[in-house]
């Protein structure tokens, strides 16, 4: 198990944006979906991370063998449905892995290193939290409903739409609410909104482990960019 600094994960996400941007659906987003999938495993979130890297390989599959067996508007339909997710997954996917192996005092210090304007570093940091907290609060809210005999299955829900309105929308907007402005008022109290420079007892500097990681990844984007201009060339030449 590995740990790198929160800028490296940042640059990791910016580098995985202009691939996403620039590569096409193929081969090398598989190969870029395995990268996040060894680096989430390295970082510790194993369980996560091999989900959703399975997930990727069905719909994968689906793309490859069940797609050019349909035609029509199901074929269109399911066509730019994937497109999509293609093109969003590996942003999302570590995304996942960087929020999950990311504490936020970490994510602060690191931008205190950079000198990033605490008007963009509060908003991030509250996010950070925000979200795992809402996932805590759906569990408990699922739970309840469990004990009532409430599913959230789809089924469920076109059998007795206003019953899980009532008990998951209602229930979780206004959690959701209350989640918000707890998290503010917690932040404020650690001081937050304190104007002076923030100290940390953690050491948050690049090391070599953050260096390789970065350089396998620049040096993958690199290949991937002159392997679809290559293909694309070719293509013309023919």
């Amino acid at each position: 198990m590995i740990t790198i600094d929160p800028r490296s994960k940042l640059i990791l996400i910016f580098i995985t944006v202009l691939f996403s941007m620039l590569i096409p659906t193929g081969t090398f987003t598989c190969i870029w979906i395995l990268l996040i999938t060894l680096l989430g495993i390295l970082l510790g979130r194993v369980r996560k991370t091999l989900r959703a890297a399975v997930l990727f390989a069905a719909l994968w599959i689906v793309s490859v063998y069940v797609l050019p067996q349909l035609d029509g508007t199901a074929h269109t339909s399911l066509l730019v449905w994937l497109g999509l997710v293609f093109k969003c997954y590996p942003c999302c996917m570590l995304a996942g892995v960087i929020i999950g192996t990311t504490q936020i005092s970490e994510f602060m210090a690191a931008m205190a290193k950079w000198n990033v304007p605490r008007e963009v570093v509060i908003p991030l940091a509250i996010m950070f939290r925000y979200f795992p907290a809402l996932k805590e609060d759906w569990g408990h809210i699922k739970d309840a409903m469990a004990l009532r005999g409430i599913s959230f299955s789809p089924l469920y829900f076109f059998k007795n739409p206003s019953v899980v309105i009532d008990a998951l929308y209602l229930p979780i907007l206004v959690t959701a609410s209350k989640t918000a402005d707890e998290l503010s008022a917690s932040a404020i109290t650690r001081g937050i909104e304190n104007p002076t420079r923030r100290t940390s007892r953690l050491d948050i500097k690049f090391r070599l482990i953050d260096g390789a990681v970065v350089l396998i990844f620049l040096i993958t984007i690199v290949v991937a960019v002159i392997g679809t201009s290559s293909g694309q060339l070719m293509e013309k030449a023919h």
